[in-house]
């Protein structure tokens, strides 16, 4: 038994019993050196505690030097195990040129089924195992980490500064001050008169609001990602660009939003009409992903009258506690949009005709900025992170499909009320603008189709590069324009 000098990387799949022992999944294995292993097995890794320096639980990502396993022909045993660290945020001196996302992501896609519950979770409810399986399959964000340690002052300021140049690289040619707690604009607004100067005496009048609505940007921006810096949310896991935000939407479909006495009303309005034109939010998180028919049915079928927060009830078990109450009072001031994302399906609205279904627990609350190809994960009411259980709730989301799926066809209306729902963004051709407005009859028909073939996608283990209407084995990052 000589124990190999090389090195490897690879995540904790699950531990079988409480002997203080588990399995290192296979397929998650690497060499240290990023090449693939070399390992002539095609059985998971044995690691025992007393062989690791590190806790030893599910999902973590440890590494590891490996033995034969003695009785075990032909398998290995991990040796010298601790935790690994996870890949730094981007370098401190400056940002990687042309870079698409602020930080590098943990590039394994194997996924951890933790089913231990946290107490604040005593009361989630239960989703059929095979579900969840399939859910881990499918690999909901994939190169988003599992977990991540807290940064120190130092880290998180330099983060924040290559984030803010990776998202306004112009404002460089401006002497924006990219710092986060105690900056100047003194020279960014010298530079930004002088060159409105400049341009109207090039009788580019026009170009003036572009600069000038890029230079407002910057600064809302800044002053969002402060926020970040003083909750302590500079974090892998919480600024997620925003390609990935059908993985999280489909965990928790039922959106609840901030919005002014202006915004309350409008929302009010929509909720009354027993057929209302769609709201401006609906239309915005359309539009997030253009020309993608399938991730507007798919938020619409949720979301079809926007909710406001004073609409938000909970469940039996969700309290907004001080700490969240908190958080979104000042998230409301520098996001553009502050959801809280729940998992409360039977809310999906009166389109599907009397649901009924026992809601699953612990809301997110997320963030959005306008232009920006990133969302923040602000909160969760548990304060337990961004993942614990999310697989739970995804399988909770896809068995509600497959027990209700039928009951969207009460869209269809009244063949003799002549009413046609208004749905944004259904049966336009690709490459045409969306427009709000009314279609045809048998909008419930082609609903349950999309359901159907949703469900077929997940079965298929496709379900997100299918709403994101990827070609196979391709991944674009779709990024709103800034006049989104």
């Amino acid at each position: 038994m000589n124990a190999t000098r090389l090195r490897y990387i690879g995540r904790v799949s699950g531990m079988p019993g409480k002997d203080g022992y588990g399995f290192i999944s296979l397929s998650s294995v690497e060499r240290e050196d990023g090449a693939s292993h070399d390992l002539s097995t095609k059985k998971d890794i044995f690691v025992h505690q007393d062989d690791c320096e590190s806790i030893l639980k599910p999902g973590v990502r440890l590494v590891f030097d490996v033995v034969e396993r003695f009785g075990h022909p032909g398998e290995y045993r991990a040796v010298g195990a601790s935790e690994y660290a996870e890949t730094e945020l981007v370098p401190a001196s400056e940002p990687i040129q042309g870079f698409s996302r602020p930080m590098p992501f943990n590039t394994t896609t194997e996924l951890a089924l933790a089913t231990t519950r946290l107490p604040v979770h005593q009361h989630m409810k239960s989703v059929p195992a095979e579900t969840i399986a399939q859910v881990v399959a499918n690999e909901p964000m994939p190169e988003v980490p599992r977990q991540s340690r807290n940064r120190t002052p130092e880290e998180k300021q330099a983060f924040l500064t290559a984030f803010l140049v990776h998202l306004f690289p112009n404002m460089e040619s401006f002497s924006a001050d990219f710092t986060i707690m105690e900056f100047s604009d003194e020279e960014l607004d010298q530079k930004t008169e002088e060159t409105n100067g400049d341009l109207i005496a090039l009788g580019m009048d026009d170009h003036i609001a572009r600069m000038r609505d890029e230079v407002t940007r910057f600064k809302a921006m800044r002053s969002a990602i402060r926020l970040l810096y003083d909750e302590d949310l500079v974090r892998p896991d919480t600024i997620i660009p925003i390609k990935y935000l059908p993985d999280l939407f489909m965990a928790v479909p039922v959106w609840f939003f901030w919005a002014d006495q202006a915004g309350k009303a409008k929302a009010q309005e929509v909720q009354r009409k027993g057929d209302p034109r769609p709201h401006p939010n609906t239309l915005f998180f359309c539009d997030l992903f253009l020309r993608n028919k399938r991730w507007a049915d798919t938020y619409q079928l949720f979301n079809r009258r926007t909710r406001t927060l004073d609409q938000y009830g909970g469940s039996g078990f969700d309290v907004i506690t001080p700490k969240v109450a908190r958080r979104m009072r000042k998230a409301v001031e520098v996001f553009d949009y502050v959801v809280i994302a729940t998992p409360y399906h039977d809310l999906a609205g009166s389109d599907w005709n009397n649901l009924e279904w026992l809601r699953s627990i612990d809301p997110y609350v997320l963030g959005f900025k306008k232009g920006i190809p990133y969302f923040f994960v602000l909160a969760r009411f548990s304060d337990s992170g961004t993942f614990p259980l999310f697989h739970v709730l995804l399988a909770d989301t896809i068995e509600f499909l497959k027990n209700n799926g039928e009951k969207i066809l009460n869209l269809n209306g009244d063949a003799n009320s002549g009413v046609n729902p208004y749905w944004y963004g259904a049966g336009k051709a690709s490459g045409e603008k969306f427009d709000a407005g009314n279609y045809e009859r048998g909008t419930g028909d082609r609903l349950k189709q999309h359901i159907d073939e949703l469900l077929r996608a997940f079965e298929n283990n496709n379900l997100f590069g299918w709403l994101r209407e990827e070609p196979v084995g391709e991944i674009e990052t779709p990024a709103p324009s800034a006049s989104s």
